[in-house]
């Protein structure tokens, strides 16, 4: 993770361009717990802690994304037992939820400064249904979410959202539901871009990534819950929406995705990206797409901030 972030700083930073990092706290805690059995594991968790805060000093955001399923995996003969039971943040209790935003809230805090965290990205994308998160994320001044992209479906048993009915090409106040805009609602939706995609397109995404060559090979070693059967076959199947990334491949709908949010008069253009999935050629394409002109107009969520903020 820290290689491929400092690789895409390498890219931002001489321009000026800063970045949002969602930061999943839910492992920096897995990490401070086992290491007091497996003090192997502190050197990974001061090295981590040492980069946040680092890019924090840098001027970066560093914002809420919660894995939970850390909570029950453990270090054990030199590796992550991974368990995947409780993957969503809604697989748990409310008070274990509340206690679970408050404890990663506050260790982003502890290491970046209180300035930092009070926007959120749900980890896998599930954030429905939102009013079993929502006292939890306001308790702790978390009053800006950016995870909802227009369009984005999943049904499996581990990813489980549905965003067909955002908006699209804009940003919107929410109470109770991320995909309702509400006049004078609580929380601020700032959604990640998407884009639609024919299957020919997830084609050309497994051919690079098996034959490309090292230029389409990911920088990390690390890998994603992968996809439900009936979701892979529809991505090679049928048109689907797709965040706009800079992830590996996905890094070529920059233009054809920014053209369209320009002609619609969209007033952000939010880019996720997964530092495990950064390729030389993402972040080559990412360069290219990021020109002077298109540079001066990078923001982080601090515009968006000052409002939220008065009205929680």
């Amino acid at each position: 993770m820290i290689e491929p972030t400092d690789a895409l700083r390498q890219r931002i930073e001489p321009a000026g361009g800063r970045l949002v990092l969602f930061v999943d706290a839910a492992f920096i805690l897995a990490l401070r717990r086992e290491m007091a059995q497996h003090p192997q594991l502190r050197a990974d968790y001061d090295a981590v802690c040492r980069h946040v805060a680092a890019l924090a000093k840098a001027g970066h955001e560093i914002q809420l994304h919660i894995h939970p399923h850390w909570e029950d995996c453990h270090w054990r003969d030199g590796r992550w037992q991974m368990a995947m039971h409780r993957y969503k943040l809604h697989d748990f209790g409310d008070a274990d939820i509340l206690r679970l935003v408050t404890d990663c809230v506050t260790v982003l805090r502890e290491i970046a400064g209180p300035e930092h965290a009070y926007a959120y990205r749900a980890g896998g994308w599930v954030i429905q249904p939102f009013d079993r998160i929502k006292r939890a994320l306001a308790a702790n001044g978390v009053t800006l979410d950016s995870t909802v992209f227009a369009g984005g479906v999943a049904e499996d048993t581990v990813h489980l959202y549905d965003f067909t009915s955002a908006p699209r090409y804009r940003h919107w106040r929410f109470e109770d539901d991320p995909c309702v805009p509400v006049e004078g609602g609580s929380f601020l939706e700032v959604p990640i871009a998407s884009i639609d995609v024919w299957p020919d397109f997830y084609w050309k995404f497994v051919w690079q990534k098996k034959f490309g060559g090292s230029r389409h090979q990911a920088f990390g070693k690390g890998s994603a819950v992968p996809l439900s059967r009936a979701d892979l076959i529809k991505k090679l199947a049928t048109r689907t929406t797709s965040v706009v990334s800079m992830d590996g491949y996905k890094a070529t709908l920059l233009e054809r995705a920014h053209r369209m949010y320009a002609a619609s008069g969209a007033p952000s253009f939010v880019i996720i990206g997964h530092p495990k999935a950064f390729t030389p050629f993402s972040l080559d394409a990412l360069t290219d797409f990021l020109t002077p002109q298109r540079m001066a107009n990078v923001s982080t969520f601090a515009p968006f901030a000052v409002p939220v903020r008065r009205a929680a």
